[in-house]
């Protein structure tokens, strides 16, 4: 079965036997060779947040961190509910990465954000390459990479303690890190990290958003034990959030849904508060996880984890028949991955075999008193994959191939008590291959990728009301699996004082699923929710990221970005609903070195303009018109305070939105019925210690 593909494999596996059978005679000066390129990193660079931006942004989710970097958007639910969009593409379609992990969460709803905390990340990228070969399916759009960094390798009892304030939600937190790499037992390391925050309504330019605050607890707990060549890296981790719904959506009848829609903002305004009540939804996520490294001889290592995740979610809503403090939807996903990996690596190549086993279950809890959103399934999938890296002076090559199997198996009863579900079965290649020239002044990368995502239960068994926001979605159940081929290209040029970077992607993804209102109504004991059904097509995206930064003086750095981003349906050329207009971003940052007792001072001032989303389908939106282009301003200053040689500070305040400019973004889904979030004055003091 299927012996073309695994002669593929083995075909691809052909390098590791010639060369790991090739031995240099110099060992020494292999060893200098090897430190100065890093062949475990692939052609596909990961793009970092800064360490700069990641300080002023402290206290804010993942993806308002990550918006910095070229190609992301993000895709909110009113200000409270946002997860990152890579060239394009959201939720299922992206693989978020939590220090070696692959996140399994409930992310099937505009409603949901990724059970992560930034705040406890020291690391935080992402790949645009789509690695699939590596991350497996969903990563279409590209990978996200949050890790908590290395264990210090200080004897004593070091970390850093943090304060923030969030001025437009009054919001405030503070997170803990400790860590040690222990002196009584050889080679043992351990790191603790918390944080909680909690912030209230947030407001507009003009009005406060009633019941759009949330709150954040989360904890992580890290082992890592190296001896000789084995090296195992263990830790805990629990996320859990509230996140409070608008509740100014619902409406008595069509008429006055539809009011409300073209009115654009709130008829009644409520007084700001700080507790989050019903309609709300809580998260819980845990994970826990072990890896295991042997290097068991200079070229050779094998590396292999296990590990676990549980994810509960409870969605709470008004009631009339019962107490609100009982979930309308109350659902257990638990899932189990057990990855193995051969690898080979000497001074130009970097190979590896693997194979990996994902397995998940969805349970809904009963009592609810609600037909559930989901129903119960079980997913299986196996896959094995090779990949190859081989440096060649200038030239930085990179090839790899995977194949999957995987099976659902759903079950469900629907609000007319009716059964439904079936077993699925599904299979499929994915490829890429990419190649780097890096020289004095030029870089050019290009990859061509080829990756698969299977329809979430959601979009193919979908009966119910999205949380937070009128809207019904119907599924479909006999849509197929997504498959796309991306082709990406960056071309770098360094000159003494510039940088320029063009990023282009084209993006053709077959049987792409998306959600489009039917224009009709479906009405509930709440009121009428408008009826979304998720269609399938063949579509089309392509996009360019232009980044231009100049060094007027060794201080003053100015920089620009800008993004096009289109994606249509192929067969009818009609545009896609959810895809960003124009971006253009500006920043003038200045550096100073020592100000009196303060090091390391930062200053940016920074500007966004958004256009006007003109390119457009109207039969795909609630509205006819998209929100008018708009200017933000931000200001941010970060600086280093030494108390003494163990203990410093590190000062950061910022303002966004400065001059509390009233805007709507297309990509929020609450534009519909309110504005976005307005000025924002913003604190924290982080003691490292």
């Amino acid at each position: 079965m299927h012996y073309y593909k695994m002669l593929l494999l083995a075909f691809l596996l052909l390098p590791i036997v010639v060369f790991g059978q090739q031995d240099s005679t110099t060992i020494q000066l292999n060893e200098v060779v090897i430190k100065s390129v890093n062949l475990q990193k692939s052609i596909y660079q990961a793009q970092k947040v800064s360490d700069f931006i990641q300080q002023i942004n402290t206290g804010k989710d993942l993806a308002n961190q990550l918006k910095s970097l070229p190609g992301v958007q993000v895709r909110k639910s009113g200000a409270n509910v946002s997860k990152p969009i890579i060239d394009g593409l959201s939720s299922s379609r992206l693989v978020y990465m939590v220090n070696g992990v692959k996140l399994e969460n409930q992310d099937w709803a505009d409603a949901h954000s990724p059970e992560i905390d930034a705040d406890l990340a020291k690391n935080l990228n992402i790949l645009r390459g789509a690695e699939s070969v590596k991350h497996g399916s969903n990563a279409l759009g590209g990978v996200v990479h949050v890790d908590a960094g290395r264990i210090s390798s200080n004897k004593n009892i070091n970390g850093s303690a943090t304060l923030y304030y969030t001025g437009n939600t009054r919001g405030r937190g503070a997170h803990l890190k400790i860590q040690q790499n222990s002196g009584l037992i050889q080679g043992f390391a351990w790191r603790l990290s918390a944080n909680n925050s909690k912030n209230g309504d947030y407001h507009t330019a003009d009005y406060n958003v009633a019941n759009s605050g949330t709150s954040v607890a989360s904890y992580r707990a890290e082992l890592t034990y190296k001896l000789q060549n084995v090296e195992i890296e263990s830790f805990y981790s629990n996320y859990k959030s509230k996140q409070g719904n608008y509740f100014g959506t619902l409406t008595g009848n069509v008429e006055e849904f539809e009011e409300r829609i073209e009115h654009g903002q709130p008829l009644v305004t409520f007084p700001y508060a700080f507790k989050i009540e019903a309609p709300y939804q809580e998260s819980t996520h845990q994970i826990a996880n072990t890896t295991t490294t042997w290097k068991f001889s200079r070229k050779w290592f094998v590396k292999s984890q296990y590990t676990y995740q549980k994810n509960h979610r409870e969605e709470f809503d008004v009631r009339r028949s019962v107490s609100s403090t009982v979930p309308v939807q109350d659902m257990i996903l638990s899932a189990n991955h057990f990855n193995f990996e051969l690898g080979f690596k000497n001074n130009t190549l970097h190979a590896a075999l693997g194979v990996q086993i994902r397995n998940k279950e969805n349970y809904n809890q009963p009592g609810t008193g609600v037909t559930p959103a989901l129903p119960n399934y079980l997913y299986k999938e196996k896959s094995v994959y090779t990949h190859h890296t081989l440096n060649l002076n200038q030239w930085l090559l990179n090839a790899g191939l995977r194949y999957d199997w995987a099976i659902m198996n759903a079950r469900g009863i629907n609000f007319l008590g009716q059964k439904y579900g079936e077993n699925k079965n599904f299979s499929a290649l994915s490829a890429q291959v990419a190649a780097k020239l890096a020289t004095e002044k030029w870089d050019l990368e290009s990859s061509l990728s080829h990756g698969w995502r299977i329809p979430e239960s959601f979009e193919l068994y979908a009966n119910g009301k999205q949380h937070g926001i009128p809207i019904y979605f119907v599924g479909n159940k006999d849509m197929s699996a997504e498959k796309g081929t991306k082709w990406m290209n960056t071309i770098t040029y360094k000159a003494k004082h510039s940088r320029f970077e063009f990023q282009g992607f084209i993006n053709k993804v077959e049987n792409y699923i998306y959600s489009v209102p039917t224009h009709q109504y479906k009405q509930l004991f709440s009121g009428p929710a408008a009826i979304f059904q998720f269609k399938q097509q063949d579509a089309l995206l392509c996009g360019i990221d232009l980044i231009h930064s100049s060094t007027i003086t060794p201080r003053l750095e100015f920089t620009n970005k800008f993004t096009w981003i289109h994606g249509e349906e192929i067969s009818s050329k009609n545009p896609l609903p959810n895809i960003s207009p124009l971006r253009l971003h500006n920043s003038i940052n200045y550096q100073l070195p020592v100000l009196g007792d303060f090091e390391e001072i930062n200053l940016q001032i920074g500007h966004e303009w958004v256009g006007k989303k003109n390119n457009f389908n109207p039969d795909y939106e609630l509205s006819s018109q998209t929100p008018s282009a708009y200017h933000l301003f931000n200001i941010a200053a970060s600086s280093r305070y030494p108390i003494n040689q163990k203990l410093t500070l590190r000062i950061s305040a910022s303002i966004d939105n400065l001059f509390n400019t009233l805007y709507k973004d297309y990509l929020n889904l609450h534009r519909y019925f309110v504005h976005d979030s307005g000025r924002s004055m913003n604190v924290n003091v982080q003691c490292n210690f």
